[in-house]
């Protein structure tokens, strides 16, 4: 029986009214066909069943001609759908975070950033088109239907999922990797095709405001902006195959998500779009930090030899940052708990010594002379196992007192790359966001990115 279109359901209207600006009224009558069609009918889904099912003047020809040939665009109508879901599951994730931070117990130091994590789910079983021979895709693929393995053309889908919200990817053609190398094209696994899910752009948007605070300069804005991108094409660029390329935390960069996007710093990405910094061509590990302390560091000090493009400046503008100078004082029993639960079992603590320093003073080696030997330990591993909120940096001294020890340090964070207060005090005084970039990474220059997929 047909139906004719009327839309009583406010929330399915107000779903619809979202498209209305990326179709022509001639074309909203196909596209409300085709979707109310496919809601009420029960039989075979051929444009003749939904005519069937839907009464409206329409016919399969110029249904066919709408969804053949269509004048509008379907990448429009997918980042509308995107947008549509971001506004539905945004309170949601935020509610969420609001939760996480109530509940975590208070401790001393910068919190840890609450997470709300999202599910990407694969249907594996492919739709074979044996005949479509102008489509893409071509190759041995296993049949859900024939339940054999059949040359054809694979599509599939996926799904992401978040605080029980579920949002359909678009189908998309999957080419196998011998076919690939045949036709000499990059080829990307069903997993890589999927995870494509939130474009770099909209990646910053959620990175910016939780790396520096809204009400910071223009230029500082800017300069994080550019780092920020720069660091995350590094991470896709150098795992291309890897199953997800960064991560939502201090480990790789506080990502909030839609509920981390600010307009006061979103502008910043808006206004760099695509520009990032490169070395020969390509672009540099962009790592940054919150506060230097004074100098920072080079970063094959930190991160290994292959790290050479950023190299350690002296850095006058952080000098006036709240963690340039800090004092923590740890009992012998905190210190060796902590070793402990970082798998460094010790006997009773006796002196720290610290035996070898990088060029800009960092601690590079250190040793923990106790009752049953000496541990000893890289810096930054030292660092970690007291907890990087307590040892705020490898930049420090260290004195024995009456039951305990002393450290005095220099800075927030490993130092390499730049100095996010640093960055705010030069905007402060009038510097561009390019003399930013230039000061903390002497050797890279700015260019501006074409044809990346974003991640």
């Amino acid at each position: 029986m047909a139906h004719p279109i009327i839309i009583q359901e406010s929330s399915l209207r107000n779903y619809l009214s979202a498209f209305q600006d990326v179709l022509r009224p001639a074309q909203w009558t196909y596209f409300e066909t085709v979707l109310m069609g496919l809601i009420h009918c029960q039989a075979s889904r051929t444009l003749s069943g939904l005519l069937r099912t839907v009464a409206v003047l329409v016919s399969v020809w110029d249904l066919s001609r709408f969804l053949v040939s269509p004048r509008w665009s379907a990448a429009r109508l997918a980042e509308v759908r995107y947008r549509v879901f971001c506004a539905e599951v945004q309170p949601l994730v935020a509610a969420a975070h609001e939760a996480q931070r109530l509940n975590r117990p208070r401790q001393k130091g910068r919190a840890k950033a609450t997470v709300v994590t999202g599910y990407l789910i694969l249907d594996d079983s492919t739709h074979v088109k044996r005949y479509a021979k102008q489509m893409s895709g071509l190759g041995w693929h296993y049949s859900s239907t024939d339940q054999r393995t059949m040359p054809g053309h694979s599509l599939f889908q996926g799904l992401y999922r978040v605080e029980d919200r579920q949002f359909p990817l678009d189908p998309q053609m999957y080419i196998q990797k011998s076919v690939c190398e045949q036709e000499q094209q990059p080829f990307q696994s069903k997993v890589d095709l999927a995870v494509n899910v939130v474009d770099l752009e909209e990646y910053l948007l959620g990175v910016l405001k939780d790396e520096i605070p809204p009400g910071w300069p223009a230029e500082a804005a800017k300069a994080m902006a550019i780092t920020a991108r720069t660091y995350a094409v590094y991470q896709v660029q150098q795992n291309p195959g890897a199953l997800f390329h960064l991560r939502a935390t201090t480990a790789s960069q506080v990502y909030g998500g839609a509920t981390g996007e600010d307009a006061r710093t979103s502008w910043a990405v808006q206004a760099t779009r695509g520009q990032i910094l490169t070395f020969g061509g390509q672009p540099i590990p962009a790592f940054y930090h919150s506060c230097s302390g004074g100098v920072t560091e080079d970063a094959l000090d930190v991160f290994g030899a292959n790290f050479d493009t950023i190299v350690g400046v002296p850095d006058q503008f952080s000098l006036g940052c709240p963690d340039a100078l800090w004092v923590e004082r740890l009992t012998s029993q905190q210190i060796e708990r902590a070793l402990l639960q970082a798998g460094y079992p010790i006997g009773r603590l006796l002196r720290i010594e610290d035996l070898l320093r990088s060029r800009t003073g960092r601690i590079l080696r250190l040793a923990v002379h106790h009752t049953r030997g000496t541990l000893v330990l890289e810096g930054k591993r030292f660092r970690e196992a007291l907890g990087n909120e307590v040892i705020r940096s490898t930049d420090f001294e260290v004195r024995a007192d009456p039951g305990g020890f002393t450290f005095v340090g220099r800075g927030w964070g490993h130092g390499v790359g730049l100095s996010q207060w640093g960055a705010k005090e030069m905007a402060d005084l009038a510097y561009q966001h390019q003399d930013i970039l230039k000061f903390y990474y002497p050797l890279a220059e700015i260019r501006t990115l074409t044809g990346l997929v974003g991640q």
